[in-house]
């Protein structure tokens, strides 16, 4: 018996370049408003100028590059405008989010959730910063697979790669609080609240907001 090789899929250089920048942008390895110098960034990703213009191409439609009026590009810069407006707009999105993913949890499902909920508070106690946010975007995902609501869940993955860049500037983020006001949707969820479920999640994210808004005037007051 012959046993089929898998299938790799190859990777192209732009997806690689768009990759690697993206990142680089959303952890602020390259900061706001910073210039994007074409020649030094193909020699050190190792690709051509034609795959690099591809993948800024990509970035510039999603709004993480800006192309100036000299036609060179820079990471786009920040605003406390921009920022009220992002999470605004993700807190009724994931109002909706809720009430749809509490129409289809199962048991097995708020298990998924408990376990994030635990793992959030367990590394809060130790200010982990980097754990309890990748534990705490694991429990939104999970509802917004729970939902089903596939306009929403595309726009909220779209808010959250420029919502992802905020958060590590404002750095400053209080764990404890986000553990508890987890632990609490959690329970409104369990109770299948919708209510206040989505009141919960929608308070959640607004004092998310204004902590990334203290950051941002903090980082922006730095540069002056």
């Amino acid at each position: 018996m012959h046993l089929k090789k898998p299938t790799l899929t190859r990777v192209s250089a732009k997806d690689i370049a768009y990759s690697e920048i993206k990142e680089r942008i959303l952890k602020c390895s390259f900061k706001p408003g910073e210039q994007i110098v074409e020649d030094e960034l193909a020699k050190e990703l190792e690709i051509s100028r034609t795959p690099l213009r591809e993948a800024l191409q990509r970035l510039e439609i999603e709004e993480l590059v800006e192309r100036q009026s000299n036609g060179r590009l820079k990471v786009a810069s920040i605003s406390v405008q921009e920022v009220k407006e992002l999470f605004l707009v993700r807190s009724l999105l994931e109002g909706i989010i809720i009430v749809e993913a509490i129409d289809n949890i199962t048991e097995n499902d708020i298990k998924h959730l408990a376990y994030h909920a635990f793992m959030i508070k367990n590394n809060s106690s130790e200010n982990n910063y980097e754990d309890v946010d990748h534990f705490g975007g694991q429990f939104h995902t999970t509802l917004y697979t729970l939902s089903n609501n596939q306009t929403v869940i595309k726009i909220l993955f779209q808010l959250n790669d420029k919502i992802s860049r905020y958060r590590r500037l404002a750095h400053q983020v209080d764990t404890k609080k986000t553990s508890d006001e987890h632990e609490t949707i959690l329970n409104f969820i369990i109770q299948k609240d919708k209510i206040n479920a989505e009141l919960a999640i929608k308070k959640h994210i607004l004092d998310s907001m204004e902590q990334a808004v203290m950051g941002v005037k903090q980082y922006l007051e730095s540069l002056k």
